[in-house]
């Protein structure tokens, strides 16, 4: 079996500019946070409020003896120590912060001087009691110039360190809104749309740092479809230390050097849109589904925003092919990223069709090179590993999918709803139970090998099922009397009372991790099934949903609407994006604001926790659902080790995650000396492998750099 260290080395690689010979190492993520208005319903929730949390990142090599210090400037005034050595966490509540001025941390090992990270409150900020950042959305004038008709609103957002700088950046979606003669949007551009002729580009995206700096613009073409088929992928796929962006283009797209796709089939058009009713006062209505014109993949610079590459799209085919004969199912389009081989590096992942025909393709982006890894298609004639034809992995598709290592031989899987792909592009295994919304891919039950599958269900009778991700074997499942459609379930460990996570489905009763159905006292849950998110102090993850964050036990966690923030994609109602950006491990949410014109705003936690644990994105199940949240309908994150209430410690967590991994990653090197090592030293080559005396040359040994002679 591969090691993850392929992997687990590629991610530090794509997030954080980490290069060969591992001298520069994820930076700590240093990130402060404060809520001024009683968000809770909870006091033991509103104590906290008014008070300073400064949160940093627990690396892969760190344990318990793993020391910091942390440091407050106020102002231009001098700098101070406010704690010393902090080993059983990685947070610190700073009660006597200034209201009235900025507030600069600064954060290193304990007893050294060297600055490992650092961040600034704002006075804003403090004084405003705001816990987010804010980044002002640019304006769109270079696009569409008459804004009393046509804007541009932000919908999801996937992050990536684009420049190699070691921070993270977001590349933000934005699709074409309309307004009506009064101002008022009348299409947002989550599903069909009215639009103007003359403005060809639906679809836009926009790369900022979190300073609020516009790296660059790309501007679909007129064949870049509105909703979740404009999906795309965030990550390093050539290992160079700064990601690139795929995406599905077309004739018309220009990029952030203001290069063009032109008429590449020489028909003297790059506009294939159909319209109707243009002679009415109102705007023309826009075909939402893509019937004809050259459809590309393309890898985008994350620095530029240049074209890097391009080739062809999956083939379009005829609309009878996908299921129907208005387009809907040939334009059902999705872009991720899985790790298919042996160096770990990310490749593309396409995808076309889901209901009936389906094809998925996986892609490199190497060495200047853009190539077809392998291709799957229900109609190749081909056979799965489990012994049963390809085309019987027809409508088995989602509306979204889930990429993860599903058979435990250290290479990535793509999950397409009730049906999955092995890593060289044969069919795995489908459970034949059909078309669904929803996937979460995780570890779910702590006492059983692997990871496992929630799923729910729009055909037949099942409604829910939670499976054996290995091979799809179904563990149980709640069946209705009749068929019918189940549109969202949700998984997570919101109950410390019961072992393992609890499983819910939209307006169900929570299930318990052996199926036995029970109904809970829930407070303030609405059965939304949106996201799942550990937010507060505790292992138990939280829900997202209706601009709340709540917990379904003990009641309201932080009301994110007093500031003017709003969620995204109509009655899914997700946040643009969410996940362990910065600070230690729980989860930032990031949203537009209530117009979805001005900014984005990234709302991070403010609770205290006695809890340490590795910087989740460092898991590998955790990275891939992070990266792939946004394809199609939005899915949670979750990790490929089980993180919840009936954790007997954190190191618990610790050495189940170092398992799944088999990697242990050091978090700083120094300058090279000559050691002579012990038989019962760490150590770890190079490469982050846990290696024995018997390895000669340059390792590493409780942070340092060494000789072995």
């Amino acid at each position: 079996m591969k090691s993850r260290l392929h992997i687990l080395t590629t991610l530090l690689v794509a997030l954080c500019t980490v290069v060969a010979s591992a001298e520069k190492l994820p930076d700590r993520a240093l990130w402060a946070s404060i809520n001024g208005a009683g968000n809770a319903s909870l006091g033991d929730y509103q104590q906290h409020t008014g008070k300073v949390l400064v949160s940093w990142r627990m690396l892969p090599g760190d344990n318990a003896d793993t020391g910091f210090d942390l440091y407050r400037t106020i102002g231009t005034g001098a700098e101070k120590k406010i704690a010393s050595n902090i080993k059983n966490r990685t947070c610190y509540q700073d009660g006597s912060a200034s209201k009235t001025a900025d507030n600069h941390y600064r954060l290193t090992y304990a007893g050294s001087a060297e600055t490992l990270s650092s961040f600034t409150l704002t006075k804003a900020q403090v004084s405003g009691g705001l816990p987010y950042i804010s980044i002002p959305l640019a304006d769109t004038k270079d696009v569409y110039e008459n804004t009393s008709k046509i804007v541009y609103t932000a919908n999801d957002v996937s992050i990536g360190d684009l420049d190699g700088d070691g921070e993270f950046e977001l590349v933000v979606k934005r699709l074409q809104s309309v307004k009506d003669e009064s101002g008022n949007i009348v299409s947002d551009g989550s599903g069909a749309s009215y639009s103007q002729q003359d403005c060809l580009w639906a679809v836009i995206w926009d790369a900022y740092k979190l300073d609020g700096t516009l790296l660059w613009r790309v501007k679909g073409g007129p064949g870049v479809i509105l909703g979740n088929s404009s999906s795309f992928a965030v990550a390093d796929f050539d290992g160079d230390g700064c990601a690139e962006m795929a995406v599905r283009t077309c004739e018309g797209t220009v990029f952030g050097d203001g290069t063009e796709i032109p008429d590449t089939n020489g028909d003297g058009k790059i506009d294939y849109r159909t319209w109707g009713n243009l002679n009415t006062s109102k705007p023309g209505y826009l075909d939402h589904y893509n019937s004809a014109g050259p459809e590309f993949l393309s890898i985008i610079d994350g620095k530029t925003g240049r074209e890097l590459a391009r080739d062809n799209f999956i083939n379009r085919e005829t609309s009878e092919s996908w299921g129907d004969g208005y387009w809907k199912r040939a334009c059902s389009f999705r872009v991720g990223v899985g790790c298919f081989d042996e160096t770990g590096l990310p490749s593309v992942v396409l995808g076309r069709g889901v209901y009936g025909h389906s094809v998925i393709e996986a892609w490199d982006w190497r060495d200047g090179q853009l190539t077809k890894r392998w291709r799957f298609d229900t109609n190749d004639g081909g056979t799965g590993k489990d012994g049963k034809k390809h085309s019987t992995y027809a409508s088995q598709g989602n509306h979204s999918l889930n990429v993860a290592d599903l058979d435990g031989d250290g290479l990535d899987e793509v999950m397409y709803g009730s049906m999955a792909v092995d890593h060289d592009g044969i069919g795995l295994w489908n459970t034949g139970l059909g078309h669904g919304d929803a996937n979460h891919v995780g570890k779910f039950l702590p006492e059983r090998e692997g990871l496992q599958m929630f799923h729910c269900l729009e055909t037949g009778k099942t409604m829910v099922a939670l499976h054996d991700a290995r091979d799809g074997s179904v563990i149980w499942k709640k069946d209705a009397t009749s068929d019918n459609d189940m549109g969202r379930c949700l998984v997570g460990d919101f109950f410390p009372e019961y072992p393992g996570c609890e499983f819910f489905y939209y307006q169900g009763n929570y299930i318990k991790q052996d199926g036995a159905e029970t109904t809970i006292n829930t407070k303030g849950q609405k059965g939304g099934c949106g996201m799942a998110i550990w937010f507060d102090g505790s292992l138990s993850r939280q829900l997202i949903e209706d601009n709340i964050v709540q917990s379904p036990k003990y009641g309201r966690t932080f009301t994110m609407y007093r500031y003017s923030e709003t969620f995204i994609n109509g009655t899914k109602s997700n946040p643009s994006w969410y996940g362990d950006l910065v600070g230690d491990w729980r989860e930032e949410i990031i949203v537009p604001d209530n117009t979805r014109l001005q900014d984005i705003k990234i709302f991070s936690t403010w609770y205290p926790t006695t809890h340490k644990f590795p910087w989740l994105m460092t898991d590998h199940c955790y990275w891939m659902s992070a990266l792939n949240e946004n394809i199609g309908y939005n899915q949670p994150t979750n990790t490929g080790y089980y993180l919840g209430s009936d954790l007997k410690s954190d190191a618990e967590a610790w050495a189940e995650a170092e398992k799944v991994q088999n990697v242990n990653i050091p978090t700083a090197i120094n300058n090279a000396a000559t050691y002579k090592t012990s038989v019962n030293s760490s150590i770890y080559n190079l490469s982050g492998q846990r290696v024995d005396v018997s390895y000669k040359g340059i390792l590493i040994k409780n942070g340092k750099k060494v000789y072995n002679k």
